[in-house]
């Protein structure tokens, strides 16, 4: 049986709808995927490093010299006007998505609110712990 080309039917990009648009996060390549799997599951994402790893997810780098963020997704969000709570939380979808699980991305995004509701880095460690205890029966 000859398999169709993937790249036919497979989209591996992220399609995230804000205020009746659809922003695009490119799929991370395989390392850059590997390292972010191996920060959120073993080591979870500080709040601080949250925001660094959010905008660039969002395909923004810093500009050195003036500390600004430009680029990617990120500056159509921001052109578009698009509130910062809005923009971090496009960006962590894009973390969990990418470093953990696309069910688990779709999840949080759904769940904006639930950060307000129970400790996420409790949350976070447990799933961590969970997901040890089902490699090593692997």
């Amino acid at each position: 049986m000859a398999l169709k080309d993937l790249d036919t039917f497979f989209d591996p990009d992220l399609h995230l709808p804000i205020r009746g648009k659809t922003y695009t996060v490119p799929a991370p390549g395989a390392p850059e995927a590997a390292r972010l799997r191996k920060q959120v599951i073993a080591e979870g994402v500080p709040p601080v490093e949250q925001v660094f790893e959010a905008l660039k997810i969002l395909g923004a780098e810093i500009d050195p010299e003036t500390g600004d963020w430009s680029g990617g997704v990120y500056d159509e969000m921001v052109a578009d006007d698009l509130p910062w709570p809005m923009i971090f939380h496009a960006g962590r979808t894009a973390i969990i998505h990418y470093g953990f699980t696309a069910d688990m991305g779709e999840s949080h995004w759904a769940l904006a609110q639930l950060g307000k509701m129970v400790d996420l880095k409790d949350a976070t460690e447990m799933v961590g712990k969970f997901m040890a205890h089902v490699k090593s029966k692997q």
